[in-house]
C-alpha cells in the first residue's frame, strides 16, 4: 500500500471503525431476533429455578385485570391456564416467569375464556414455547373476539393438538396421585350446553357463564381455577354436587378419581370479584385456606364490594395488585404460600 493510500486509510478509520460496530451489531441483533425476540430480551436474563419432583408449584402471576397461572406438576409437566390480556409488560412478565421457571415446553395450555384478558397473551406464547397440548373454549366463531382469533391462528399455525375445556377432559397422574379436569361447562356439543348458548347468543354473560373451571387435585388437595364463571352456571355446580352428595352419587369423576369439593385447599376469585356474581355457596361448600384475587389497577372499581364481603366471611384473599406473582406449593406437609 503506497503512503498516500495509507494516508486516506488514516483519515477513514474514525469513520470506518463506527460504521463497521454498528454492522456488527445490527448482524448480531438480526441473529438475536431469530431466536429471541428482542423485546423480550430482559426475559431470558434470568437463571432458572425449577420446582422438585414430586411436588406441586402453583403460580398465579400479576398480570393486571387478567387471569394466568403457572402450574408445575408433581411429574415434571408443566400447565399454563390463561395468558393474561396480552399487554406489553404482563406479556413480558410472563415470558420471564416462564423462563425463570426452565419452561421450554408446556404440556397443557388451557384457555378458560374467549375473553381478551384471559385468551390475550396465548398467541404470543405459542409462538415463543413448545405447546404439546391445548384445551380451549367451543367457540364455532372464531372471531368471537380479536385476542381469540389470533390465539387460534397461532395454535393452527404450529399444529398444536387441542381438546375442548368440559367435563371428561383432562389428565392424571397415577405414580404421583395428582390429576386435573374440568367442573363446567358439562358438555360441548350438548344444545343445552354453555357453550351452545354463547354460539347462539354470545352476549357477556352468556360468554362468561361458559368459562372453563378447571379443578387440580394433588394428594387430596384441592385447587379450583374460576376464570370469568358466571353466578348462574356456579350456582349449577353448588346444586349439582350437592344433589350427587345427597343420592351418594359422584358429581365428577375423571380416570377413575372423584372430584371432592371440600378437599379445597387455594380457590381463584371468580371474575376478579365483580358485581353480581354471588358465590356465596360456593365459597361455604369450599371453605378454602388460600384464596388468589387477580386484579391490577381498573376502572371498573373491582372487586365489588358484596363480592368481596362474601367470600372474606370464609378466608381473607391475597391480591396479585399488592403482593405481585403468589406462588404456593403442595407437598406431603400440606399447602404454603412461598
Amino acid at each position: 500500500m503506497t503512503k498516500k493510500k495509507k494516508s486516506v486509510f488514516r483519515r477513514m478509520l474514525p469513520v470506518i471503525i463506527p460504521l463497521a460496530i454498528a454492522a456488527a451489531l445490527c448482524i448480531a441483533i438480526v441473529i438475536t431476533n431469530i431466536f429471541i425476540p428482542i423485546k423480550y430480551l430482559t426475559a431470558y436474563m434470568v437463571s432458572a429455578d425449577k420446582n422438585a419432583q414430586g411436588e406441586l408449584r402453583i403460580t398465579y402471576l400479576d398480570v393486571g385485570l387478567g387471569d394466568c397461572a403457572l402450574v408445575e406438576l408433581p411429574d415434571g409437566k408443566t400447565m399454563l391456564i390463561d395468558g393474561g390480556d396480552g399487554a406489553y409488560p404482563n406479556q413480558l412478565s410472563l415470558i420471564k416467569t416462564l423462563n425463570s421457571r426452565g419452561v421450554k415446553d408446556i404440556d397443557f395450555l388451557v384457555c378458560t375464556s374467549v375473553k381478551g384478558e384471559h385468551c390475550g397473551g396465548l398467541a404470543e406464547v405459542v409462538k415463543l414455547k413448545n405447546v404439546k397440548k391445548a384445551f380451549i373454549p367451543y367457540s364455532r366463531n372464531a372471531r368471537i373476539t380479536a385476542e381469540f382469533f389470533s390465539f387460534m391462528n397461532e395454535l393452527d399455525a404450529k399444529g398444536v393438538d387441542y381438546d375442548y375445556a368440559c367435563k371428561g377432559a383432562g389428565y392424571a397422574d397415577d405414580v404421583n396421585d395428582c390429576f386435573f379436569t374440568f367442573l363446567s361447562p358439562n358438555d360441548w356439543h350438548s344444545p343445552l350446553s354453555d357453550y351452545a348458548r354463547m354460539n347462539d347468543d354470545p352476549t357477556e354473560e352468556n360468554i362468561d357463564n361458559a368459562s372453563a373451571v378447571l379443578w387440580l387435585e394433588y394428594k387430596g388437595k384441592g385447587f379450583a381455577f374460576m376464570s370469568d364463571i358466571g353466578a348462574d352456571s356456579l350456582e349449577n355446580i353448588v346444586k349439582s354436587y350437592e344433589l350427587g352428595v345427597l343420592l351418594g352419587e359422584s358429581f365428577c369423576t375423571f380416570a377413575g378419581r372423584e372430584v371432592k369439593l371440600e378437599n379445597c385447599s387455594a380457590v381463584t376469585v371468580p371474575a376478579h370479584g365483580a358485581a353480581g356474581r354471588s358465590a356465596k355457596l360456593w365459597y361455604a361448600l369450599l371453605k378454602p385456606e388460600i384464596a388468589v384475587l387477580s386484579v391490577g389497577a381498573n376502572n371498573a372499581g373491582l372487586p365489588d364490594g358484596t363480592s368481596l364481603a362474601e367470600i372474606c366471611e370464609y378466608v381473607q384473599p391475597m391480591y396479585t395488585s399488592e403482593m405481585g406473582d403468589i406462588t404456593i406449593k403442595a407437598t406431603d406437609l400440606g399447602v404454603a404460600v412461598s
